[in-house]
């Protein structure tokens, strides 16, 4: 009982101090701008000066040391220079609307090239993301009350889903198999890294190879009929992770793992889906060959959840053909592409796409989160990327939340390692 209250008592906090925040922010611009300023400065030189200190202790390099001396100098130029801070941040605001837009450009013309349907709302929201960048960036000074009222409706509506967090924990029965609704998330220079961030905190967890750590749990009845695992690495690009699932004890992942295929900087290929008919092999395979760490949240399913997914996974096979690695073509020799490795160390199937939205990958769209959510969704799941950008970080926060509510579906929650 006291787990229930806790959970609740923290979804009525969180909805208040966001709702509070982005109300202030709409109707006290100029007192809220004031507290961010002296707020974000302080930090910025707060991070230099624990920088410089630790880099002088642990690590000595020049590099480390000039870059900790430069934040601190920012941190203390933007709390000296208040009009100039507040001048630079809708125009760092307009740059990532302009990159939003580019990206839904980029991902319209995939469509059209794909010959997918009902595309036009993608190429709206680029011309709509475009617009907002050049009218921030054309004059940040004057656009700051602007921002303020994006910031602030944000904040208020990011409030809204705590709330509605709130009434699903209370009546479960009412929300049951409904139909998705727009979730609105953490913004993705927040979520991108989140689970580099939690595979940091809990890294001394860790145990000894493909040993899972239970973070928490449960006391729910149910198993666990669906697994999605959110990847993490300690390398550049592994930092940003990998999503797939394992749905009765079979493994689907989606990417570009034709390398060959590969384009404008490794962004865009053939999309490629792999499955593999043993859990425990492929951990073993992630965990040991790439040494990455795995996040898995275990969901329960009623027998209508179940069959839904098991027609979405069969549609999309549908539209695809077997495609097979260089080892599966010419066992003669040992190749070192992802694909050969995987097929060589655990007999992966791969798949290819002769048409739809799945054909092409794309990274920051029809990506590998993109696919495991439309399979989730197929249960009624309701999260959906409202600016049509899903990253693995946003789909762990999702995942973490419904996992800390005492009546979602989301009932277990692991970490497989390989101990360094």
């Amino acid at each position: 009982m006291k787990e229930k209250y806790m959970s609740r008592l923290s979804l009525i906090v969180n909805a208040m101090i966001f709702l509070i925040v982005g109300i202030t922010i709409i109707f006290l611009p100029t007192t809220s701008l004031g507290i961010f300023h002296f707020v974000v400065s302080i930090l910025i030189s707060l991070l230099g000066l624990l920088s410089f200190i630790f880099n002088i202790i642990k690590s000595k390099k020049k590099i480390n040391i000039f870059l900790s001396i430069s934040t601190f100098t920012i941190g203390i130029f933007f709390y000296a220079n208040p009009n100039t801070f507040l001048k630079i941040f809708p125009l760092i605001f307009g740059l990532y609307m302009l990159i939003n837009g580019l990206i839904k450009l980029i991902a319209y013309i995939i469509y059209r090239k794909d010959k997918i349907k009902g595309t036009f709302s993608t190429l709206f929201m680029s011309i709509v993301d475009f617009a907002f960048s050049i009218i921030m960036i054309s004059n940040p000074g004057k656009n700051i009350r602007t921002l303020t009222l994006i910031l602030g409706l944000y904040l208020i509506l990011f409030g809204i889903t705590y709330f509605y967090d709130l009434l699903k924990d209370l009546f479960p029965k009412a929300f049951s198999y409904k139909r998705r609704r727009i979730r609105i998330t953490l913004p993705i220079v927040i979520s991108v890294l989140t689970p580099y961030q939690v595979y940091t905190k809990i890294n001394t967890l860790l145990d000894k190879y493909i040993t899972p750590v239970h973070i928490n749990n449960k006391n729910i009845s149910g198993k666990v009929d669906l697994e999605i695992f959110i990847h993490v690495k300690d390398t550049a690009i592994g930092k940003f992770g990998h999503a797939d699932l394992c749905f009765e004890n079979k493994v689907y992942s989606y990417g570009c793992y034709d390398e060959d295929s590969k384009r404008f900087m490794e962004t865009i290929g053939d999309g490629t889906l792999f499955t593999l008919d043993s859990k425990k092999k492929y951990l073993n395979f992630c965990t040991s060959h790439s040494n990455k760490t795995i996040f898995s949240f275990g969901i329960s399913l009623n027998d209508k959840q179940k069959e839904a997914i098991r027609k979405e996974l069969d549609k999309m096979k549908e539209n695809a053909y077997r495609w097979y690695a260089k080892e599966e073509v010419d066992s003669t020799k040992e190749y070192n592409d992802y694909a050969s490795i995987l097929y060589r160390k655990t007999k992966a199937k791969f798949y290819k796409f002769n048409s739809g939205k799945w054909k092409t990958y794309f990274l920051f769209t029809t990506n590998c989160v993109k696919l495991v959510d439309k399979v989730l969704g197929a249960t009624g799941s309701d999260l959906l990327r409202i600016n049509g950008i899903i990253t693995p970080g946003a789909y762990y926060n999702y995942l973490d939340k419904e996992f800390k509510r005492q009546n979602s579906s989301v009932i277990s929650k692991e970490i497989y390692s390989k101990k360094k």
